[in-house]
Formats: C-alpha cells, structure tokens, sequence
C-alpha cells in the first residue's frame, strides 16, 4: 500500500469526528516472554490500516478543528545507543514517507499535549480503539490509557472508534484485494510443495518446514497464521498446533495454511492422501465436501445474508452423507458438520467486520467446507478465499488444487 491509501483511510474514518473531537489510535507494545526476552512485536492492526507503520511505542492522533482534520504522529526519539542493541529505529522522514503524516512529536510528549487539548474544551469527546476481545487479555494500553484521562479530566467523554474502524476494513480497496491475490500466489506454491513431498513416514514438522522454505524463498518469512498440519486422528483437532505426529500409510493430510502478503492474509484448507491417491471412502467424503464448497461460492453475491454459507453447507452435506447411508436425520448433520464456513480475511486471518450486513461487493471472506467422519476415520475440509463481485463472486484461489483428479495429478508430478 503506498500512503494515499492510509490518507484516504483516515479521512473517511474522520468523517464520524464532530468539531473538537479527538481520536487516538496506538501501535502497540512487544510483550514479555520470559527473563528479558519479549515477543515479536505484532502492530496493532487499525493503528497499521491508518498509517502503514510497523514500529512499537508510536501513536496518532487525529484532531477535528474548525473543520480541518488534523493528523499528528507520537514516535520514538532516534537514540543510537538503544539501536545498537535493538535495531535501526525508523527516522521520522521516513514515516512521513510511509504514512503521509507530516507533523510527528516525540512519543513522551503524548499525554502532555493530550491534556492541553482537552483542557480547552469543557465537553471533550476523546475517541480510543477499544478491541473487543480486551477483557480477556492482562495487559490493555487503551483501557489504562484512558483510566489515566478520565482520572485527570473526568468531564472527558470517551468513545470507542473499534467498531468505526471495523466498518471501513470489511470492505477492501482495489489495492488491498491485489495484495491477497500476490499472498494467493504464494500460498498456492506452498500447498503444491506440500502436496508434492507428502508421503507416509513424513512428520508433519518436516512437511511445515516444507511450506516455509517455499514462502521464504518468495521472500515471506513469516506465515499469516500458525500452520495447522495434521494426519491421522490428529485431523479432528480443529486447531491442530503441535505438528509432532508421523504420516501413515493410507491417511489423509489435512493443511490449513496461508501466506501473507503486504500483511494482508490468506487462509486455505487443503487435503490429499499419504500415498497420493484418495481411497474410495476418502474420495466419497471429499466429493460431497467439494460439492459443499462450490454449492456456497455459487449463492454468493451482493445482499445475501452471512447465514446463507452454514444454511446451504449443511443441506448439501446431508444429502451427501445421506446418499452414502451415514446418517439419516437432518437433526445428527451437526455430528458431521462442526464448524462455520464464511469469515473475513485482511489484515487479521480472521479479520474483522461482523456478518449483521448482507454480503456486498469487494468482501473478501473464506468458504470453508468441512466435513469429519469418526466412524470411517476422515475428517477433511476445503476452504477457498472469495472476493464478492457485483454478479457473484470470484474465487481467489482458484488456483490452488482442489479436486480429486488435481490433487493426484500433482502429487504424483
């Protein structure tokens, strides 16, 4: 993304600022692991869809006044003591570059010139980013940072932008679709590398390194989610993340795996047999969960309402399974069918939105298909990333094998 796009994106998120609102957004902080090593630092998701910054202790703040949007970036000093053990800091020309912000303060100055702006105003509305997942979690920098305000201005109304933001990322831009279609491209010579050294006596942690080497030699390093390798029985772990299991004559291998690409995410299921060819229980299974899966891309287009995936998935997954003699009341299809087809992927894998609105055009969302039988030992899903068009939609990863016969002809290639 270049910075227009973050330009663009803050300037249609002002439009919900009234005259002498302000709206603070954080990029977040690396956090402790153990002993002095902390965790990678992951940027706060709005803050980066707003500015295009990856760097911790950094903050802006967007200011309505007479009218006029102004856009103000908090960052770190340069402090070339502190850089020899941490790193190159970005310079400030440098996120002006990136963000399009031109006015950047000190990153200790924050509060300081916070308080001078609400202290102008005796009925201040100051907007934060509050995630809805917050309560959960031990360390929360909004929900602190605006205790310590309310503390000192207690005539401060505070206001949560997370849903504002929300809003805006549910929808893409033409450049962030690009972005998942080059994540898509990777991806997909990911799972032909899979698909390709897949054979019984394979650990699935060897299979993982597999499809990092081939990310990494597209210059990705890092995945857009842990990856979920799974065989055997290993297989009806939904979240499968120990990847420690070896790979058995006559097993399903189940991938559910995604590249990122200009930290925009894809997230795609695949399956295919140990030896390379589907047995005819295995092939059975699958058929009905690719008939799942394309029946869902079918239906979707614009105004369709999110419950249409699960709704449609069940129906033809009963039938399926029916006609194969597994079950014979619609009431048991959830014994079979676990989990839900359709979520949003961007900048999050699973990204945010909510599903209250009717699918429009330029969502992009996962139809994921799965399908687990325990009694014949199968468990498998096929997931695609879909781009909703205004006559339906466009499959992102169509590429990316997905029938029986494709999936044999590259394993045995």
């Amino acid at each position: 993304m270049d910075k227009d796009f973050y330009v663009d994106n803050r300037c249609k998120l002002a439009e919900n600022l009234a005259d002498g609102d302000l709206m603070l957004f954080f990029s977040g902080e690396s956090v402790r692991k153990t002993a002095d090593e902390n965790y990678p630092f992951f940027t706060n998701r709005n803050f980066l869809y707003l500015t295009g910054i990856q760097q911790e202790r950094t903050a802006l703040l967007l200011h309505r006044r007479n009218g006029d949007l102004q856009a103000t970036l908090f960052a770190l000093m340069p402090d070339p003591a502190r850089e020899m053990w941490t790193g190159r800091r970005t310079t400030w020309d440098e996120l002006v570059e990136m963000s399009g912000v031109t006015q950047i303060e000190n990153f200790d100055m924050l509060e300081r010139v916070l308080d001078g702006l609400l202290a102008l105003r005796p009925a201040a509305t100051l907007w934060l980013c509050f995630d809805a997942l917050a309560p959960e979690r031990a360390f929360d920098l909004e929900r602190q940072f605006a205790a310590r305000i309310s503390t000192r201005h207690p005539h401060v109304a505070i206001r949560n932008s997370y849903p504002l933001v929300c809003t805006l990322r549910k929808i893409k831009s033409h450049g962030e679709i690009e972005a998942i279609r080059q994540g898509m491209t990777i991806t997909a010579a990911g799972i032909a590398r899979l698909m390709r050294m897949a054979r019984p006596g394979k650990m699935e942690y060897e299979l993982e390194a597999e499809f990092h080497h081939e990310l990494a030699a597209h210059g990705q390093r890092r995945t857009a989610f842990p990856s979920i390798i799974a065989s055997g029985e290993r297989i009806f772990y939904l979240h499968y993340s120990s990847l420690m299991g070896q790979v058995a004559e006559g097993e399903l291998i189940l991938t559910d795996v995604g590249a990122a690409y200009d930290e925009y995410c894809t997230d795609i299921s695949r399956v295919f047999p140990a030896n390379g060819r589907f047995s005819q229980r295995q092939a059975d299974i699958y058929r009905v969960a690719y008939e799942a899966n394309r029946a869902v891309m079918a239906q979707v287009r614009p105004g369709v309402p999110f419950s249409m995936p699960n709704r449609v998935c069940r129906e033809v997954a009963f039938a399926g399974l029916k006609a194969l003699g597994i079950l014979d009341d619609f009431a048991d299809i959830g014994s079979y069918v676990w989990h839900g087809v359709t979520h949003h992927v961007g900048l999050d894998v699973h990204d945010v939105g909510g599903y209250e609105e009717p699918m429009a055009e330029n969502m992009v969302f996962t139809v994921d298909a799965g399908i687990y039988v325990r009694e014949w030992g199968i468990g498998l899903r096929i997931e695609d990333n879909v781009c909703v068009t205004a006559a339906g939609c466009e499959n992102l990863s169509a590429a990316i094998p997905a029938t029986i016969e494709e999936i044999e002809a590259v394993m045995a290639s």
